[in-house]
Formats: C-alpha cells, sequence, structure tokens
C-alpha cells in the first residue's frame, strides 16, 4: 500500500515522538530552509502587513544578540514557505487568523506592532505560558502561538547563523566528557 505525502510525514513524525508537527518536518526533508531577506525573496501566501508583524515578533522570540536574530536569517520566508507548500487550507486559514488576532491582542485598540517592547514581550510571555499548557494537555489543535514559536525556532536553527553562530559545530568533535561544568562547555552543540 503506497501513501501518500501527508500519511508519510505522519507516520515520520510519530516516529521521532511527535517533538515537531508534521508540516515543519515536511518543510525540513524538503530542503527548505529560511533564507536571509536579501536574497530576493518574495512571500506568496503572506501580504505585506503580515510580513512586517512576524518581522517583529519573530525578532521578540530570538533577537539579535551577538550572533543574528529571527528576523537576520529570514525566518519569516521560512514561515512564508511552510505556509504555501506544506499546510492545509484550513491550518493555513487558523495560522493567518491567529497572526490576525495577534496584532489585535494588546488590548485597548493598540495593535502588536505599535506596542512597546515592553507590552509585546508580556503578551508573548502569556501567549507562550498558554501554549505549554495546551502541549501538556495534548490539545489539539495547538494555540497559535505554539506553532509560531516552533517554526520560529526550527527556522532560525536551521539556518546557517544558527546552526554555526549561535550553536557550536565540529565536523569531528572531540571525547566525550560526561561530566563537564558548564563554564567549560559554552554554547550548545549542534
Amino acid at each position: 500500500m503506497a501513501l501518500s505525502r501527508r500519511q508519510a510525514l505522519q507516520r515520520l513524525t510519530l516516529l521521532v515522538g511527535g517533538a515537531i508537527s508534521a508540516p515543519t518536518l515536511g518543510a525540513l526533508l524538503s530542503g527548505c530552509r529560511a533564507a536571509p531577506p536579501t536574497a530576493g525573496w518574495a512571500p506568496r501566501t503572506l501580504d505585506p502587513d503580515q510580513v512586517d508583524l512576524l518581522d517583529i515578533v519573530v525578532a521578540r522570540i530570538i533577537p539579535a544578540t551577538d550572533t543574528p536574530g529571527a528576523r537576520d536569517v529570514g525566518v519569516p520566508s521560512f514561515i512564508d514557505t511552510i505556509l504555501s507548500d506544506w499546510m492545509e487550507a484550513e491550518a493555513r486559514d487558523r495560522f493567518l487568523s491567529g497572526l490576525a488576532a495577534l496584532d489585535g491582542g494588546m488590548g485597548d485598540g493598540v495593535a502588536f506592532r505599535d506596542a512597546t517592547p515592553e507590552q509585546q514581550d508580556a503578551l508573548l510571555s502569556r501567549l507562550d505560558e498558554e501554549a505549554a499548557r495546551a502541549r501538556a494537555e495534548d490539545a489539539d489543535p495547538l494555540p497559535f502561538f505554539a506553532t509560531l514559536k516552533e517554526w520560529t525556532l526550527v527556522g532560525y536553527y536551521t539556518s546557517e547563523a544558527g546552526a554555526t553562530e549561535e550553536l557550536q559545530w565540529l565536523a569531528i568533535p572531540g571525547r566525550y566528557q560526561g561530566d563537564l561544568p558548564l563554564e567549560e562547555a559554552g554554547r550548545t552543540w549542534a
């Protein structure tokens, strides 16, 4: 019995313990990766206002520090590719509705993009707590922010900068040291 692409991805997701969603896994398996915004990217699903909002949100989730942030590595293009190539219409519409609700989620008529960074962080922290509770309860579907955060993290850490500048990488790692003091370990290894 031949499996459809969707069925194969669902089974593969079950094999890896459901750690990432099937659309995310499918995008990764097809070579979808975050491309820097300067690569001539033109959104296929997102409109310019949604791209601007995503730029702000992903920059709050993974800000630029001594390494590039999520915006710098093109996470919005990664998200647009997932929405365009891997999401079923219902899930895509749910994500886009969540994005619209996020922009209006500040209350008092203040849009997310017009709020202060502190207000934005407070809202994102609240949404993150709600998403963590939903994951713990195996909610289906997960809240919008759970998906957005997952895609932001996957898009960032599969980018060249995320994998080589944020994480450390050695083609041939050294010997195993099971009890290494944290201050000696430094950054996490890719």
